[in-house]
């Protein structure tokens, strides 16, 4: 674990400067997905009402304008959204990651229209604009990055890499899990200023998510029955349960015999030069 610390160190960048930009979003009777225009996206799934404030440096990909997708699906059992779906979302910015709470600004804001469900609807999407001025960049990376949908069998590829890692997390592997995840841990840690002193000390104090799980009689999903989706014109891809889940899934059970559930979204792509599928 050490070697791979070090390595992921070697990809973290000191900036002079450490604006922040967060997303706050709250939702009952939905499912949201909120989705950064040239990046990946977030999701809220769940059947019940759901509040969040997440850090949305890892979502912006450069300095500019930003658009940011917000997508709205009904819940389970319903076809149509109905008068109970509510969405807010407010987005924030703030000078520095030390910034106090009264320091945030807001600077977009979305509200779920009212009346939706006259209209019958079985999906909802409205685009939120601001600018963000951060001090990295990761476009060019992408940029130059393979087109995933000329590739020849993609869907083939992108089914065996999640099956790879599927196993890995079978198996408990959490060397392995760590070693896939260097690059997309790296871009976390550079785009919230997070320092090498504390990545050391959150590597050695982190779960990691499903392929370290204090569950018994665990059990994965198959990879099937999903949808495949690209992002980012094309550079990244994922797949989805068509619940908008994870495929990455598993269940378990918890010291008192409750069936507990989750997964983790898996974001691949194709660096320049290389032709072999990894975790963004």
């Amino acid at each position: 674990m050490e070697k791979i610390t070090e390595e992921i160190i070697s990809l973290i960048h000191q900036y002079p400067t450490t604006p922040m930009y967060s997303l706050q979003m709250n939702k009952q009777g939905c499912k949201l997905v909120v989705e950064m225009e040239n990046n990946v996206d977030y999701r809220l799934v769940e059947n019940n009402g759901e509040s969040i404030m997440i850090p949305l440096n890892v979502m912006i990909t450069r300095s500019g304008k930003q658009r940011l997708k917000v997508k709205i699906y009904p819940k389970d059992g319903d076809q149509y959204l109905t008068k109970y779906a509510h969405v807010q979302i407010n987005i924030f910015n703030a000078p520095s990651k030390n910034s106090s709470l009264k320091e945030y600004v807001k600077i977009a804001e979305f509200i779920l229209p009212q009346g939706l469900e006259a209209k019958k609807l079985p999906y909802y999407e409205q685009n939120i604009d601001f600018e963000a001025h951060v001090p990295f960049d990761y476009s060019e990376e992408l940029n130059t990055a393979m087109d995933l949908s000329k590739i020849k069998g993609i869907e083939e590829k992108v089914v065996k890499k999640y099956n790879e890692v599927r196993e890995i997390c079978e198996n408990s592997d959490i060397i392995a899990y760590n070693k896939l995840s260097i690059h997309s841990s790296a871009l976390v840690y550079n785009t919230t200023y997070t320092s090498a002193e504390d990545i050391k000390n959150g590597q050695k104090s982190n779960r990691f998510g499903i392929v370290e799980s204090n569950l018994k009689n665990i059990k994965f999903l198959p990879i099937e029955n999903y949808i495949v989706q690209f992002y980012a014109n094309n550079k990244i891809v994922a797949l989805w349960q068509k619940n908008h889940n994870p495929s990455l899934f598993m269940n378990g059970e918890n010291s008192t015999g409750k069936i507990m559930e989750g997964g983790d979204p898996l974001f691949l792509y194709m660096p320049e030069g290389s032709t072999e599928l990894k975790a963004w």
